[in-house]
């Protein structure tokens, strides 16, 4: 049993998850209704972070915006959205080849697009699989995390590396969603309905409470 997930304060997960339910429902308009603009600008967490924690948290927003253009970065979710299925999606991403615009930033642009078909890959969720992985031991999954930040990789070993981690992430993800299910029915909280959303909002509220305990490096 990963204790971590029941400890957790389930309302707030609920919150997290309707306000990226409100923004999702408004990607989705933005990007139907082929409104360029508006749709790259909350795409990329610069309108408003909710539309992507991993762009707004690291300033890439401006910076992806700086190589390239909207319509690129539109041209970028079109991809994503006839892309065949998640096993395809990170060299969907890759493919497009925009500065900044990779596995965190890419798949929850894939996220807040099609909540029920992908999920993000990003320090988050990458700890809460580790955490699963490591039968809730915290200072496991910190150090194994670190491994994924090391910097000194050339751009094919990088793509491979994230690739394989993002594919990795979907049976957590949903083990995830299944714990949490459990966990919110004993607060007495209706869970999201958009599975791999509602597991992003778990991944979130576990990482900021549990992983900020790991020692400083």
């Amino acid at each position: 049993m990963i204790s971590q997930i029941h400890e957790l304060n389930m309302p707030a997960v609920l919150e997290h998850y309707l306000d990226r339910e409100r923004v999702h429902k408004k990607i989705r308009h933005f990007f139907d209704k082929e409104l360029v603009s508006e749709y790259v600008q909350l795409a990329l967490g610069i309108s408003d972070q909710t539309g992507n924690y991993s762009a707004h948290e690291h300033g890439w927003g401006p910076r992806i915006l700086a190589d390239s253009d909207e319509i690129e970065v539109f041209e970028c979710a079109r991809a994503i959205e006839h892309c065949p299925d998640s096993h395809h999606l990170p060299e969907t991403i890759y493919r497009q080849g925009i500065t900044g615009l990779k596995i965190g930033v890419g798949t929850e642009m894939a996220l807040m697009l099609k909540p029920s078909e992908y999920w993000v890959g990003n320090v988050r969720t990458i700890w809460s699989h580790l955490l699963l992985k490591h039968s809730g031991f915290v200072e496991s999954a910190n150090e194994e995390l670190l491994l994924y930040r090391d910097n000194e990789r050339d751009s094919e070993m990088e793509y491979k590396l994230w690739r394989d981690v993002y594919l990795s992430l979907e049976h957590s993800m949903q083990e995830l969603t299944d714990i949490a299910l459990k966990a919110a029915s004993k607060q007495s909280v209706t869970p999201g309905q958009l599975r791999f959303l509602w597991a992003d909002a778990v991944a979130d509220e576990l990482f900021n409470q549990f992983a900020a305990k790991r020692p400083q490096r």
